[in-house]
């Protein structure tokens, strides 16, 4: 994989974010982590999950962590430890807790100008979970796009992506005004 995008939107002075994603049958934990690190130098805005930055970077949370519970509170230091090790301006990690196969917990923290931001836990229905991740990502960029905060930037990104579990197939087919409706305590059901 080659830096050229990311070296030329970084010399153009963009703001670069990246949402690591690690696919098993892609690759070997060795191989992706070969190739996305050269990556890092040129990014500002790192997105990820609790799973893939275990499996890629090999930093993961503090104690034993299953998929049914997820410390929060420990993915805080990973993503310090992700800004630390690659020169990051921010770091999300979005956290999945599954105790059943239909209903999961989503969340998010955030670290950025040493701050730490926490997103609202929902409990979601999933109908399908593909495109949940593609869906923070996207709000996140287009919040801060938008000149929200960080903190705002990432309650929007999480409503977003959590809405998305609600919609079939992998595009998150909701609007800005659905997301603002789901963060001011409405339901988790996209009107259609």
């Amino acid at each position: 994989m080659s830096t050229k995008a990311p070296e030329a939107a970084k010399k153009a002075g963009l703001t670069v974010s990246y949402d690591l994603n690690y696919r098993r049958k892609l690759w070997k934990p060795e191989t992706a982590r070969s190739v996305q690190e050269p990556l890092m130098r040129f990014v500002d805005i790192l997105i990820t999950t609790e799973e893939d930055t275990r499996v890629v970077f090999g930093i993961g949370g503090r104690n034993h962590q299953t998929y049914d519970k997820i410390d929060a509170e420990s993915y805080v230091d990973v993503a310090r430890e992700l800004i630390d090790r690659f020169n990051l301006g921010a770091a999300a990690i979005t956290l999945r807790e599954n105790p059943r196969v239909l209903l999961n917990t989503w969340s998010a923290v955030l670290v950025a100008e040493r701050k730490t931001y926490h997103a609202p836990r929902y409990e979601v229905e999933v109908i399908d979970r593909i495109g949940a991740g593609d869906a923070f990502s996207g709000a996140l960029i287009a919040a801060r796009l938008d000149k929200r905060g960080w903190e705002d930037a990432l309650r929007f990104a999480t409503a977003a992506s959590a809405l998305k579990h609600s919609i079939p197939g992998d595009f998150c087919l909701v609007t800005r005004e659905e997301v603002e409706q789901l963060l001011k305590g409405g339901s988790l059901r996209v009107a259609r």
